[in-house]
């Protein structure tokens, strides 16, 4: 069976911290990276010109030295520098690379370019302490023209810096020194700079764990602002519009402030209170209306059937109670009828007064109305005590009617007209107190056996000249009759 890996979606506070936390390890980690750079980039240019500077106080020594013919001097004068022992090392070479005072060979030279035997011959090899030159740089020392050569080694886990120094022969030594050459010899100068560039390291080391430090307690504050100032506000937000999806419209967002995510609060909240009373006026008017909105509002030619319902005697009633009870008695009733039309898929298209205007459309829209009418009549049998035993009487036709938006500019209603809502207006006024008279129409596409029905009769309505067909609706087949007898349908048999 094969694995499926999901990817985990980073939610809005952990896109943000990610952010935050990224953009200051970016940003602390570049100062980081620049402190060391230039922390390194000073020390190298310090001991550069530290190095350099002795490497000029020790040209000037050697000169003063030698001019005078001091050379056993200078000779002392290396060899204490480099018994000081501080981690300083001094050396001198001829431009060939052999150490200076090694041998006879300088002072030979000398007394032939003298013509005069001014030095005398050293019996043995000086004592100073002699490094062994590195070629690649030593000869970059004594090419023309001549250069300071600085270079870092590693040796025995010690950090050294090294220069060599040319020493140039200028025109008041070649009288010595012959005039042949122009580089007579090389100062090697060797420093320790372990415990400068392990300090070094230290700094840059504690430099950075102070950034990383900083890094993660400026994130944390910043991420916790941000949760604050943002998160939260966009996730109550959040909820809210998530809880008016689910038509819960009584929330609202508690953002006290002037900025963008008040303002954006705000402009929720206004959104919702205008969703709110847009809700309660659904409750005024029609699904079709509300449809329509959202597509054509063309009057179109369609196939429905009308569902009237008309309470009985309502007229005596209110004049035998008060206005409260007689709203209250009434709107239960219409409350009951609506539940049940809505339930079989029908649309309630208005309320007139006591009267139901129901509409169904499709094909098995007849059966739905029929299903429909007969359980209002058992709603209202069975809830006698609750409707003050008030009844009510039905009437159903089928056929074309004109749908669409009618009215003025100033208002207009979706609904239906034409002669099939008449007939069904007429028969729910001709449909005494229990009745349910159905048009022809209307019955010839009712399910053959699914209900119980009396007729056909035909009976006289108002705007027709000739007798309509009609059937009195009693129930589904299947319940049995509960009825000993029948009231004939007011008109011809």
């Amino acid at each position: 069976m094969a694995i499926v890996h999901t990817r985990r979606e980073l939610r809005l506070a952990g896109r943000i911290n990610l952010v935050v936390v990224s953009t200051l390890i970016l940003g602390l980690g570049l100062v980081a990276y620049l402190f060391a750079s230039s922390l390194a980039q000073s020390r190298e240019s310090l001991s550069d010109t530290y190095l350099q500077r002795e490497a000029d106080i020790l040209y000037l020594s050697i000169e003063n030295f030698m001019m005078p013919g001091e050379a056993p001097i200078a000779a002392m004068f290396f060899e204490d520098v480099s018994g000081l022992g501080s981690g300083f090392e001094l050396a001198l070479y001829r431009r060939n690379g052999v150490p200076a005072f090694s041998d006879n060979a300088t002072i030979t030279q000398v007394n032939a370019n003298l013509q005069l035997q001014k030095f005398s011959q050293r019996l043995g090899p000086s004592s100073m302490p002699s490094m062994s030159p590195d070629r690649n740089y030593f000869d970059r020392a004594v090419a023309i023209p001549p250069e300071s050569v600085f270079f870092t080694i590693e040796a025995g886990g010690r950090t050294y810096k090294r220069v060599y120094r040319p020493l140039l022969n200028l025109p008041k030594c070649t009288t010595c020194h012959g005039s042949d050459h122009t580089i007579r010899g090389v100062i090697d100068i060797q420093a320790d700079l372990s415990d400068v560039v392990r300090e070094q390291a230290i700094t840059v080391a504690a430099s950075i764990g102070g950034f990383a430090l900083m890094a993660l307690v400026l994130a944390a504050i910043i991420g916790r602002i941000l949760r604050s100032v943002v998160v939260l506000p966009v996730l109550a937000i959040g909820r809210l519009c998530q809880n008016v999806t689910g038509g819960d419209f009584t929330g609202r967002v508690n953002v006290d402030r002037k900025d963008e995510i008040g303002g954006l609060a705000d402009t929720v909240n206004e959104m919702v209170e205008g969703l709110r009373e847009r809700s309660e006026l659904t409750k005024y008017v029609s699904a079709g209306t509300i449809t329509s909105l959202a597509s054509d509002q063309g009057p179109t030619r369609a196939e429905r059937t009308l569902l009237f319902s008309d309470v009985r005697g309502f007229t005596a009633y209110t004049e035998l109670h008060g206005a409260e009870a007689i709203v209250t008695v009434l709107n239960r009733m219409l409350e009951r009828q609506a539940s049940i039309v809505t339930s079989h898929g029908g649309d309630i298209d208005k309320f007139v007064g006591d009267e139901v205007v129901a509409v169904f459309s499709g094909d098995d829209a007849p059966q739905r109305a029929a299903l429909a009418a007969i359980d209002i009549m058992e709603a209202v049998a069975a809830g006698a005590a609750d409707f003050d035993k008030l009844t009510v009487g039905i009437g159903i036709a089928s056929g074309q009617v004109i749908h669409g938006m009618l009215g003025s500019s100033l208002r207009a209603d979706f609904t239906v007209v034409g002669d099939a809502v008449n007939v069904a207006a007429r028969l729910c006024s001709k449909a005494k107190s229990g009745q349910i008279l159905v048009c022809d129409c209307s019955m010839a596409r009712l399910p053959k056996g699914a209900f119980k029905v009396s007729g056909p009769y035909k009976a006289r309505l108002k705007g027709k000249a000739e007798a309509q067909v009609l059937y009195l609706l009693e129930g589904r087949a299947s319940r049995s009759d509960a009825r000993n007898g029948k009231e004939e349908v007011d008109g011809e048999s």
